[in-house]
C-alpha cells in the first residue's frame, strides 16, 4: 500500500528539540472496536481492560473513549491506575476492578473510592474479612485458579471461602472470574477443561456474574462469554484481521524522523558489535527511534540474520540494518526515491503498511508487549 506520511503530519508537526517520534492514536477506531466487540458478545456485559496505562496509549484518553462507547466496567492492574481512571471520568457511574488484588494496608483507599479488589488468595480474603466488622466495604471479585497457575483461589478452598463470606453480612461478591491460559489456540483442550472447572467452581456462588474471557477467549465460542467479557488487546487493534466474526480497526500508527542520511561502501560494518557488513554500496538512513522507545532489539540484523523487519518510507520497504541501539535504528534506503531520502523524512514503524501484530511477530514477541512498551518520548497525537 502506498502511503504518504505528509498527508497526516506536516513538517511543522515534528519538533526536533522535543520528541523522537510521533505516536498517533485513533480514538474513533478505538470506539468502533469496543462497539464491534460488544456486538460479538451481545448477551454479555463488555468491560474494558485498561491496565498498563491503557496498553501504553494513555489511560485517561482511552478510558474516556470506552466510556463514550458505553463501557461502564473497567479492569486495571494496580490501585494507582484505578485512581487515575476514576479521576479521568467525571461521571462516577462506573465499576473499577483491580486485578492484582489487595496490597497491604490499602483497604481504606478501596473504601474511599469504591474500587473493587479482585481477591486471589486466602491471605487477601482474610484481611478483607477482618476489616468488614469495622466499616462498610465495596463489593469484591473472586479470582479462581483453573489452570493458569498465577493469581487465584484454588477450587478446593471455595467451600471454606463461601462459608466465611456467608458469616459476614458486610461482604458482597459482585463477580467470579478466572483466566484462560491457551485462548489464542481455540482448539486447545485446555480451554474446555478450564471452562468446565470454572463453571463447576462458580456454582458455589449462585447468581453471581461470571467472567473467563479475555480478547482471544471471545472468539472461542459464545459458551465462553458468560455474563461478562474482559477484552484487552483487541480493543487496541491487536488481532486485527485474525478473527472474521468481528471487524477490528487499527488504533496506533508510529512514525519517527530520519536524522541523517549517509552512503556507505561495500564491506563497511555498522552499529554496536559491527555485526552487520554491507555487501554493496548502500544508502543508509539513521532513524530517531531505538529500544528505549520500545522498538525491540530482537529486530536487529547481523551477518547471520539478514532480516529483522521492514520500516517504510513513503510506502516503500526499508529493511533494518545492524543492531537497534537505545536511540537510533539504521535502515536501508536504497530503493527509496531520492526526494524522500532526506533529514526530517518521516519513517513509518506502525501504520497502513505494518500493523502491531506483524511487527510483534517479526520481533518474536506478542502485540501486548510491543504496544505496552512504546516509549514515553513520543509526541502523542489523539485523533478523534
Amino acid at each position: 500500500m502506498s502511503y504518504d506520511s505528509t498527508k497526516i503530519f506536516t513538517n511543522d508537526y515534528y519538533c526536533t528539540d522535543k520528541h523522537g517520534g510521533i505516536l498517533s492514536i485513533d480514538l474513533k477506531n478505538l470506539h468502533k472496536n469496543y462497539k464491534n466487540i460488544s456486538s460479538v458478545a451481545s448477551k454479555s456485559i463488555t468491560s474494558a481492560t485498561v491496565k498498563s496505562n491503557g496498553y501504553g496509549l494513555g489511560l485517561d484518553k482511552v478510558a474516556k473513549t470506552f466510556y463514550s462507547a458505553g463501557c461502564r466496567v473497567f479492569f486495571v492492574s494496580h490501585l494507582s491506575e484505578a485512581i487515575i481512571l476514576n479521576d479521568a471520568i467525571e461521571s462516577k457511574n462506573i465499576t473499577i476492578y483491580v486485578l492484582n488484588g489487595l496490597p497491604k494496608n490499602s483497604i481504606d483507599e478501596y473504601i474511599k473510592e469504591g474500587f473493587r479488589p479482585v481477591i486471589g488468595s486466602l491471605d487477601e480474603l482474610h484481611d478483607w474479612v477482618n476489616y468488614s466488622d469495622k466499616k462498610k466495604l465495596p463489593p469484591i471479585a473472586l479470582n479462581i485458579e483453573t489452570g493458569f497457575t498465577r493469581l487465584g483461589l484454588y477450587p478446593n478452598d471455595l467451600i471454606k471461602v463461601a462459608s466465611v463470606i456467608k458469616s459476614k453480612k458486610n461482604i458482597n461478591i459482585s463477580l467470579i472470574m478466572s483466566h484462560l491460559a491457551c485462548a489464542e489456540d481455540k482448539n486447545s483442550n485446555m480451554n474446555v477443561e478450564q471452562l468446565i472447572l470454572f463453571k463447576k467452581a462458580a456454582e458455589i456462588f449462585p447468581n453471581v456474574p461470571r467472567s473467563i474471557c479475555n480478547s482471544a477467549g471471545l472468539f472461542c465460542g459464545e459458551n465462553y462469554h458468560l455474563e461478562l467479557v474482559r477484552p484487552g488487546i483487541s480493543l487496541y487493534g491487536g488481532y486485527e484481521g485474525i478473527y472474521k466474526r468481528v471487524e477490528l480497526h487499527p488504533v496506533v500508527s508510529l512514525h519517527a524522523p530520519i536524522i541523517q542520511v549517509k552512503e556507505v561502501s561495500n564491506g563497511v560494518r555498522i552499529g554496536y558489535g559491527s555485526t552487520y557488513k554491507f555487501n554493496k554500496k548502500t544508502l543508509v538512513g539513521l532513524v530517531s527511534i531505538g529500544y528505549a522507545d520500545g522498538l525491540i532489539r530482537s529486530l536487529s540484523t547481523s551477518d547471520d540474520n539478514k532480516y529483522g523487519a521492514d520500516l517504510f518510507v513513503n510506502g516503500i520497504k526499508t529493511p533494518i540494518v545492524g543492531r537497534i541501539s537505545m536511540d537510533i535504528t539504521a535502515i536501508d534506503l536504497t530503493n527509496v526515491p531520492s526526494e524522500n531520502c532526506k533529514r526530517g523524512e518521516l519513517v513509518e514503524i506502525l501504520g497502513p503498511n505494518q500493523n502491531i501484530d506483524q511487527l510483534s511477530k517479526n520481533a518474536g514477541t506478542i502485540s501486548y508487549e510491543m504496544l505496552s512498551r512504546l516509549g514515553s518520548r513520543f509526541k502523542r497525537v489523539y485523533n478523534d
